[in-house]
């Protein structure tokens, strides 16, 4: 509904409207959740079915699930490959996920949180009933957390759990996930095609970054992301491999933050290490870029794993390393931007008299922070406080707050 001049004149509050849509809509998401559990169910009722119509008198029984996708696909209009994710994931959820496919019902998650849930989930086990077991304390850590934040935040913390409750597949799978490396191309339109390079996870943030860190160095008409594409196609064009080059992780020095165990950096254990932002990465890895790294910070942990103190002998660098380490992405609700591209702001404006000092300070991206800016109208305007433990408490210019929590780093142990 628009409010018309006559509305507004006879008392139609404007922010209760306003307020009214945002819990509309947020309503509408619960419903909108429970109904794709529906659909999931559905799915997977569909695929038991299968089992009746593929049975050992039918020859070709493949044929009889191609039939089964290629229907659901072409009634819901998408692809056949989507289609049969879909129904893979389905029976996966019913299966195997009993508290993800209530908190789905429920509207506490959305059906993007469940399938990251899915993804991110511990890899099968020899016993059904072990399997059980661990999928149900892989549901009871990340659910709660997934309720409370985005589908990418989840995906970062989900993995990190997977590697703590079963850290020697984790190591088995990034070992076999490096194995399947491969560059490819696929044509899409007007001349243009996508460069596909399927690397280990941590090359290619490393890339990404050195990419950015280049690309905010130009000052001409084209956008971030033509710089980065032009630089791309310059770099792989022009450079001349070479042994004075050196290996992949010689080449290169981006921004990369890992928090490795010292016990595992000095070869006493081979407990995974974590990709700050993104999730755990092969010890092997964060060794060798700790050999090649120009300097380290030590991190002090409490037991819930959140970070207290970091060593430096520089006092203004030392701020800087432990609110980067604390915040390790920009701290607005749900945002994954990485500190390394965020700004250290005053929680409380220095200009109206707020301290520079730890508890005052937080990692916010350039889409956020402005939001806060007191010459931005009040209507749009976001405030934000910080408790003395990192907690954020943003405030809408409705009046809702919502609460930012320091990330956990997860304790391998």
């Amino acid at each position: 509904m628009i409010l018309t001049a006559e509305q507004s004149a006879h008392g139609v509050d404007a922010d209760e409207r306003r307020a009214a849509l945002l819990d509309e809509w947020v309503d509408l998401g619960a419903q909108i959740a429970a109904l794709e559990a529906r659909r999931v169910e559905v799915l997977a009722e569909r695929a038991e079915l299968l089992e009746y119509e593929a049975g050992p008198k039918i020859v070709h029984s493949s044929m009889a699930e191609r039939s089964m996708v290629a229907e659901f696909a072409a009634a819901g209009q998408v692809s056949p490959g989507t289609m049969s994710v879909q129904f893979s994931n389905a029976a996966a959820l019913v299966s195997g996920f009993p508290e993800t496919m209530r908190a789905l019902h429920e509207g506490r998650i959305s059906r993007r949180h469940a399938e990251v849930i899915l993804e991110a989930a511990p890899r099968e086990v020899d016993s059904a009933d072990d399997g059980a077991t661990l999928r149900a304390a892989y549901e009871h850590d990340v659910l709660p957390y997934a309720s409370e934040t985005t589908a990418p935040r989840t995906r970062t913390h989900a993995r990190a759990v997977t590697a703590r409750l079963q850290p020697v597949t984790q190591e088995e799978a990034h070992r076999e996930a490096r194995e399947e490396r491969e560059v490819s191309v696929r044509p899409t339109a007007d001349a243009i095609a996508q460069f596909i390079a399927a690397i280990p996870e941590v090359l290619a943030y490393a890339i990404f970054d050195r990419l950015t860190a280049m690309a905010a160095l130009m000052d001409d008409d084209r956008t971030m992301d033509q710089r980065r594409a032009d630089l791309f196609c310059d770099l792989l064009l022009t450079a001349v491999p070479s042994t004075t080059i050196g290996t992949d992780k010689d080449a290169f020095r981006p921004t990369v933050q890992v928090t490795i165990a010292a016990s595992t950096l000095t070869g006493r254990d081979d407990m995974m290490a974590e990709l700050d932002g993104i999730g755990p990465v092969h010890p092997d890895i964060a060794r060798s870029l700790a050999g090649r790294a120009p300097s380290f910070s030590r991190l002090f942990l409490d037991p819930s794993g959140m970070v207290t103190n970091v060593d430096s002998y520089v006092p203004s660098s030392r701020m800087k390393k432990y609110l980067r380490a604390r915040d390790q992405h920009c701290r607005f609700p749900g945002c994954r931007a990485k500190t390394s591209r965020c700004q250290l702001d005053h929680n409380c404006d220095w200009a109206l008299g707020g301290k520079t000092e730890l508890c005052n300070l937080a990692c916010f991206c350039n889409s956020h922070h402005p939001l806060k800016h007191p010459d931005v109208d009040e209507r749009h305007r976001w405030t934000v406080q910080q408790d003395p433990d990192g907690v954020l408490h943003w405030r809408s210019p409705l009046g809702r707050e919502y609460i930012d929590n320091p990330e956990p780093r997860v304790m391998f142990v």
